[in-house]
């Protein structure tokens, strides 16, 4: 009789594991194996995990200022929105901008977007958003270089990257700029990996970092930063609701020399008086819509680049202070302009050739900032 007595208990102690485990099991989440991440040369590399998720649903409080109701104008375009949104800390997205990486998520929805030289020619955008609410998806982020920590500074912004040279995350530290950097740190849960940006390929893998305004707004009231102004924080840009230069130059078509071989198109259109970017021979397209950025304003500013002595990945350093001329367009027009940045938490100022303060029209504004011994041409 034992035996059999044995046989059951044997029995009700298997079915018991098994309905156990049935009950405690956990759906595997779908990620993509270890691979390293791709930057420039000389820049952090690591390890990670590239999850491939989607965005969770956005949590309350909402990631600025309380004031609604009271109607006031965007300091970086000019166009109304609500107070409770123009005192926002802007945030500053470092985007790639070589062939392979197009086309970019959220480019025709940036306030101001900067282009500017890196290493081996070519160059990178930097995308300002004064409010990021609506912005489904941004992206390939990439790293940041010195300057572009220069410029967040300028904006009293928060800075997201993917990475950045020794001399960005220096300055990083020293300046107390909020970083909010994909490659290392703390701050890194605003991120995922776009399976869509993502085929196997290590080249491929460097353009597949991305933000998305649900990520931002879960996770930016957490982080130890202030999310909007002080106070006594005023913008410097100055807007008219018609910024065509009186006495400018025609400029249905302006072209931008970065270097010998990289240029950017600008072309007007006068039914919508705005211009359209063209590079690559391809118009510049918003992945999320479809759309073609439209831009208002041009600013083309002439600076000192050079290379930064003892560097070996060929960075640059393309000087943000001082002063310079430079060239504003709008409406069909051009004229030159002088341009001027006291230090690095200063915001630029730009001049007529008389003095006067110049006034840009109502709308986005692209900025290009080249070297001196570069020039723009104009049709």
């Amino acid at each position: 009789m034992l035996i059999p007595v044995l046989i059951i208990v044997a029995i009700v102690a298997l079915l018991t594991l098994t309905a156990c485990s049935k009950d405690e099991e956990v759906p595997e989440l779908e990620v993509l194996a270890q691979q390293p991440v791709a930057g420039a040369p000389g820049e952090t590399e690591q390890e990670v995990e590239f999850p491939v998720d989607e965005a969770p649903e956005p949590t309350e409080p909402p990631i600025h200022g309380e004031i609604t109701g009271i109607d006031c104008t965007n300091p970086l375009t000019g166009v109304t929105m609500d107070k409770g949104k123009t005192v926002n800390r802007p945030l500053l997205i470092s985007l790639a901008n070589t062939a392979d990486a197009h086309p970019l998520n959220g480019i025709s929805e940036a306030d101001i977007l900067y282009e500017f030289l890196v290493e081996g020619g070519i160059t990178r955008f930097l995308a300002l958003y004064q409010d990021f609410t609506d912005v489904a998806k941004v992206g390939c982020i990439r790293s940041a270089r010195h300057y572009t920590v220069e410029i967040a500074q300028s904006y009293d912004g928060i800075l997201l990257t993917a990475g950045g040279s020794p001399q960005a995350l220096s300055y990083v530290r020293s300046s107390g700029v909020p970083h909010l950097n994909e490659v290392e740190g703390p701050r890194r849960e605003v991120f995922y990996r776009d399976r869509n940006r993502i085929s196997g390929r290590r080249m491929e893998s460097m353009h597949s970092v991305v933000t998305t305004n649900e990520r931002l707004l879960q996770w930016l009231p957490k982080y130890d930063f202030r999310l909007t102004h002080e106070e006594d924080f005023e913008t410097a840009l100055n807007f008219t609701e018609n910024g065509t230069p009186t006495s400018g130059s025609t400029a249905n078509r302006v072209v931008a020399r970065f270097s010998a071989g990289k240029t950017t198109t600008f072309t007007y259109n006068s039914d919508k008086k705005v211009y359209r970017v063209n590079q690559f021979n391809r118009e510049l397209t918003d992945a999320n819509n479809g759309a073609n950025p439209e831009f208002t304003n041009i600013l083309i500013l002439k600076t000192s680049v050079r290379g930064i002595p003892g560097d070996e990945a060929g960075r640059q350093n393309v000087l943000t202070t001082g002063e310079g001329e430079g060239y504003f367009v709008c409406g069909g027009k051009f004229t030159e302009i002088k341009w001027s940045r006291q230090n690095n938490a200063s915001q630029y100022v730009y001049t007529n050739k008389d003095g006067s303060d110049l006034e840009l029209g109502v709308g986005r504004t692209f900025i290009c900032i080249i070297p001196t011994t570069m020039d723009a041409d104009f049709s």
